[in-house]
Parts: C-alpha cells; sequence; structure tokens
C-alpha cells in the first residue's frame, strides 16, 4: 500500500484524542491513554498529539495493549517537518501487549522527535481494539513475562528425506531429538505412504528409540500438497483421512505428525486447515503423538494464533529468503522470522524452533534467487574445505560453521534448531551437524522416565507416586509431563499406569 494512500486511510478514520499525560505511581510508565478505540483492517482506531517530545529517549519504549490476531503498526507523524509519516512493527510482546523501542521509532522516523506531532496505533491485515498506549522508561516493560518459570526445550530436529534415507546409517542420532521422515503423503485414497522401504523405516525408527530420539511422519513438503485439499473438505473425508494417518504411524511405531503444508495464502485448503489441525490435536492427545509443523511467513499468512497454538512446536523455515539480494539464510532473516512467529502470531519462544540450511543457493547476475542453483554443505566442503567457516562461495549462500554456531545462540533462546536436511551434512570434522550438538548440548529425555536411569519402568512410577503425596523428588520434569499440558499431576501418574500396563 502507498504511503500517501495509508495516509488518506488514516486521515479519514482519525479519532482525535487530547489527554494530559500521567505518571504512574512508580514513575517508571507514562500513560498516554486509555480506553477503548477499536478499528477494521488497514485503519486506524486513534491519533493523540503529543505535547511532551522529549519522552521519546534513549532506552523508552511505547506500549500497546490491545486486542488484534496480528500485531498493530505505531504510527508516527510530523507536519512540523514537512509531513513526516513513518509506521513501524513490535520487536518485543508479551501477552496482549506489544512494545516498539526507541531504536526502532529512529529507524522509522529519525532522531529528532522535536518535530514529532502526532502518533497513532494503525491495524494491520486484521482488526484491532486498543486498550492503553503507555511510554515505559528506561526500557523496562510494564507487565513483565513470567520467563524466569518457564522451561526452555532445545529440540534438535532433522528432516530425513525418503529420497536420501540411506544416510541414517552413518548419522549421529545423539545429535537429535527428534527426525522428521520427509515425507509421507497420500494417495487419492488418504492412504500414507513414502520412498523408504518398509524393513529400513522400521530399522531407521528403531535405532532413533534407542537413542531416545522420536520419529514423526512429516507430511506435505514443497511440491507434495497437491492432493491434500480433496481429502479435508468435508466432516466425512476429514475423519477418515485422519484414521489413516493415525493408522500410518501406528504401524511403524511413530511419535508424532508434522504438518509441513506449503501452499499459497489464496489456496482453498486454508479454510479447512484449523478444523483439520484441532482434530489432529485430539487424536495426539488420545494417542500420546506430538504434533508439529514447519512455516515460514509466507505460508503462516492464513494461519489464526489460536491454531498455532495447538501446536506442540513450530518448525520456522529461515531460509530461501528471496527477498534478500545476497543471502538466503542471513542473521536479519533469523530474527525477522522468528519475530514474525512470536510477535505477530503470538507463539511463545519457547514453541519456536529455528530452521536452518544444510545446503547453499546461488543468485543470478541481477541479484535474483537463482532457485536452480541448489548445493549441498557436503558437496561444498568438497570443493574446498576452506568453505567449512564461510558463508559465500563463488556466488553460493549458505550458513558456516561459524554462523551455525551463531545460530544456535540464539536457539538456545528458542525452543532449538531444526535441519534441512540431515542427508546434505558434510562428514567427520566438517559436521555441521556437530557444531549444533556441542553448542545444544543435547540432553534427550524419555517419556515417563522421570527418575532419569534411560528407561521408562515401574521405578518411574513409584517416583511418581511418592512426589505426588509429598515424600519424594522428580530428577526429569520434562520426562513426567506426560499430558503435555506444562504441569505433573495425577493426571500424567494415571497415563503412566496406562503406558505401563498397556
Amino acid at each position: 500500500m502507498r504511503i500517501s494512500k495509508i495516509i488518506s486511510v488514516v486521515a479519514a478514520v482519525v479519532l482525535m484524542i487530547t489527554q494530559t499525560m500521567t505518571a504512574y505511581a512508580n514513575e517508571n510508565v507514562i500513560h498516554l491513554y486509555e480506553g477503548e478505540a477499536s478499528a477494521d483492517a488497514w485503519t486506524c482506531p486513534l491519533t493523540i498529539p503529543v505535547p511532551d517530545t522529549s519522552i521519546y529517549a534513549e532506552g523508552n519504549k511505547i506500549a500497546v495493549k490491545c486486542a488484534s490476531d496480528d500485531a498493530p503498526y505505531f504510527v508516527l507523524t510530523s507536519y512540523s517537518g514537512g509531513e513526516t509519516w513513518a509506521s513501524l512493527l513490535p520487536d518485543d510482546a508479551s501477552g496482549d501487549t506489544y512494545y516498539y523501542s526507541y531504536e526502532a521509532m529512529t529507524d522509522a522516523f529519525g532522531t529528532d522527535f522535536s518535530l514529532l506531532d502526532y502518533i497513532s496505533v494503525m491495524a494491520a491485515n486484521t482488526p484491532v481494539t486498543v486498550y492503553s498506549i503507555d511510554m515505559v522508561m528506561g526500557g523496562s516493560t510494564a507487565e513483565t513475562p513470567e520467563e524466569e518459570d518457564r522451561e526452555h526445550i532445545s529440540r534438535v530436529v532433522g528432516y530425513l528425506p525418503d529420497w536420501s534415507y540411506q544416510t541414517y546409517g552413518k548419522l549421529d542420532f545423539s545429535a537429535l531429538t527428534h527426525m522428521n521422515i520427509a515425507f509421507c503423503n497420500p494417495d487419492s485414497n488418504g492412504d500414507l505412504s513414502c520412498y523408504i522401504p518398509d524393513i529400513e523405516m522400521k530399522n531407521i525408527v528403531s535405532e532413533a528409540h534407542s537413542n531416545g530420539v522420536k520419529v514423526m511422519a512429516a507430511l506435505g513438503g514443497g511440491g507434495g500438497c497437491d492432493g491434500y485439499l480433496p481429502l479435508l473438505d468435508t466432516p466425512e473425508e476429514m475423519t477418515d483421512f485422519n484414521e489413516k494417518i493415525i493408522a500410518y504411524c501406528e504401524k511403524y511405531d511413530l511419535d508424532g505428525i508434522d504438518l509441513d503444508i506449503e501452499l499459497g495464502s489464496n489456496h482453498e485448503i486454508w479454510n479447512y486447515y484449523a478444523d483439520w489441525v484441532a482434530s489432529l490435536r485430539i487424536l495426539c492427545d488420545e494417542y500420546d503423538y506430538e504434533l508439529s509443523t514447519a512455516s515460514a511467513q509466507w505460508v503462516a499468512v492464513k494461519v489464526s494464533p489460536e491454531t498455532f497454538g495447538l501446536f506442540d512446536f513450530i518448525n520456522v523455515m529461515a531460509y530461501d529468503n528471496d527477498a534478500d539480494e545476497s543471502s538466503h539464510c542471513d542473521m536479519d532473516f533469523t530474527q525477522t522470522s522468528l519475530k514474525y512467529f512470536n510477535i505477530q502470531k503470538k507463539i511463545p519462544k519457547e514453541k519456536l524452533v529455528l530452521g536452518v540450511p544444510f545446503y547453499g543457493r546461488g543468485y543470478t547476475s541481477d541479484g535474483k534467487l537463482d532457485w536452480n542453483s541448489y548445493i549441498s554443505f557436503a558437496e561444498l566442503i568438497e570443493k574446498d574445505k576452506d568453505n567449512y567457516n564461510r558463508d559465500l562461495y563463488n556466488d553460493i549462500a549458505y550458513n558456516g560453521a561459524a554462523t551455525m554456531a551463531k545460530k544456535c545462540d540464539i536457539a538456545k533462546e528458542y525452543g532449538g534448531i531444526m535441519i534441512w536436511e540431515l542427508s546434505q551434512d558434510a562428514a567427520g570434522a566438517y559436521s555441521l551437524l556437530s557444531v549444533i550438538k556441542e553448542k545444544l548440548s543435547v540432553a534427550v529425555s524419555v517419556t515417563g522416565d522421570v527418575n532419569a536411569d534411560g528407561e521408562f519402568s515401574i521405578a518411574d512410577a513409584v517416583m511418581l507416586e511418592c512426589w505426588l503425596l509429598g515424600s519424594g523428588e522428580i530428577t526429569d520434569w520434562q520426562a513426567g509431563d506426560l499430558c503435555r499440558d506444562g504441569i505433573i499431576d495425577v493426571f500424567d501418574f494415571c497415563r503412566m499406569r496406562e503406558k505401563l500396563t498397556a
């Protein structure tokens, strides 16, 4: 949308509210607006004059409390300096409050806030209702997120492609927490299959389980999603298809389902996607399966925060960025992708798994991403072993070991690392998976193994019972949360007894 058009939209619906700024008792927050102002998508619920520009200072941030499926824009307007109009998205969030930093404001507006006349809040893709706008002094937050009590799990999720599955024979399973079989797709009747022979599939699952690694059936993939809509567009077809998905997981003793539906935002499948995920969530809870998804910004447009909230974790595909002219997977795109899902889609950080590429892509002479230039990291090492620590080689952009280590540091703040894909890794001392293993120090929990002895047995039930009665401690809390509801209670004990007596 052109700026002139947006300004005209804002002008047409602007609500002028003049209110004297008052400070809270702790003097850390300056109150700019309180009430209830609503607007449709791409319109503005309120505009407020700025009587004191001195509060727009380094270390301070704007906090907007609102109800919306998409984070709203914070808009700064100046007529004093010749009609400057700047908008920015939040760079942090907590619950229903979005934060816009001084640094983000200066990037959009400039540093001379003496020219600032008005501030506004504008809806993005969905309607917004604004309840308050505050200036938070010194970078503190009006509502402190309770992250200290939140356990962060460092998952390492590796996709194993069915067209090169043989790599599992030399794979370091101890570096992984999850392996996703890519891809298990349906025929016209909804029966799932992949190109891995039955005996090899069972060997892969057995080897993974012996190392405490969960194996998921990844459904979809780039170019593999065309057959899904006819299986989902009526309740009866959806129910039948879901039963076949579960039967496939049971056949191979899998641990969960990963949805990798890569279709454009205008595709009709999104009309049924929320119901599909909700129905799979119920089944996964019943069968003690995990449910995850792989998603990117262009895929996530039609997926609501509520639907994303039904997944145990989200694999963020922070690669193949065709908007950049030098790298499809640089650090900026990593941060942008994670912030989009965390802030725009309201997904907690610990449920976001950072996707990294074990491959590179090249660029054309005019700076466009060359989709035909795909090359694995193993091939890059074969060409030149010095590529191990590079991110660019003969116009091929990728992530070398040094950058991969930095991405692991970011992943520690979120839910871990996802790899596309395992067969592309280099061997021995040049392995990127080894870098990830060293940085994330993967420690795998066996479901139900609360005493952390490496196996699930009656001893774990005894330990959990003692803890529930107040006479003992649990060694591994993650393993004890069998219901995956974030707490350990009698329901987990009942689930443990069911599994032990099954």
